[in-house]
């Protein structure tokens, strides 16, 4: 009975343990082929654990080679360093910095002192009821145009096109406006600011600074100076300051 046991050996084929059939039995499935050296498993007593079929020695006439490793169809692209991904501003989607000052900022500017100051250069100044037309279809245009550059903006830097609704929230639409107006592009990615993003920055932060210790001074000067009068009198003086300072558009 203890010789039978010793030569008692088991087999698995497709994780389904069959047998028990001898050593030599189960040699002659290896020389006709119906037994693989590498997926089917063996046991028999004695042994701690099933071990692969051509792992057995004197199974198989010729030793079983050990299986060469899958080759890995993906390579994962080596890591960038910041200063590559900073280097590589013209391969970013989207609108760069440049062309989004240019078109937000430059182009605005140039449209308004063109419908500013154009008809005065004219000999025969136009039709006011078609100057207001132009200047409708002028205003449509640049909205257009800056919507689709903010947009732009937004993919060059690596976000989301969605991140566009943040300039209608209070306080984020400045964390919006400034990573449009000063980033360079992916910096969605690196987070790294360059020479000319520091510089406009700076100015970025400065100019909205300025513009509230105006708004702060306006305040104090209509809290302490609270009589209607006085505020009325006082606005309606810098109106006229401000109407005087602005030359006369044609019809108006």
């Amino acid at each position: 009975m203890g010789e039978l046991l010793q030569d008692a050996w088991f087999y698995s084929r497709e994780g389904e343990p069959l047998g028990p059939v001898s050593l030599a039995e189960l040699r002659a499935m290896a020389m006709a082929g119906t037994l693989n050296p590498r997926r089917d498993l063996v046991w028999t007593p004695g042994m701690a654990e099933w071990r692969a079929a051509g792992e057995i020695a004197d199974l198989f006439e010729h030793g079983v080679s050990e299986a060469p490793p899958l080759a890995n169809p993906y390579t994962p692209p080596p890591l960038e360093s910041v200063t590559s991904l900073m280097r590589r501003e013209d391969s970013w989607p989207g609108a760069s910095r440049r062309a989004y000052l240019c078109a937000c900022l430059l182009l605005p500017a140039l449209a308004y002192a063109a419908l500013i100051y154009g008809p005065g250069l004219l000999t025969s100044p136009p039709d006011p009821a078609q100057f207001d037309k132009i200047t409708c279809a002028a205003a449509l245009a640049l909205c257009l145009i800056g919507l689709y550059y903010g947009l732009q903006r937004l993919a060059n830097l690596g976000m989301s096109r969605w991140w566009y609704l943040g300039h209608g929230v209070p306080i984020l639409n400045l964390w919006v406006g400034y990573r449009c107006f000063a980033c360079p592009a992916g910096y969605a990615y690196h987070k790294k600011l360059d020479g000319a993003g520091i510089a406009l920055a700076i100015c970025y932060w400065l100019l909205l600074l300025l513009i509230l210790l105006g708004l702060v001074a306006l305040g104090v000067i209509l809290t302490r100076y609270g009589d209607d009068a006085q505020v009325t009198e006082w606005l309606r003086s810098l109106r006229e300051a401000v109407e005087q300072g602005l030359p006369a558009v044609p019809g108006h």
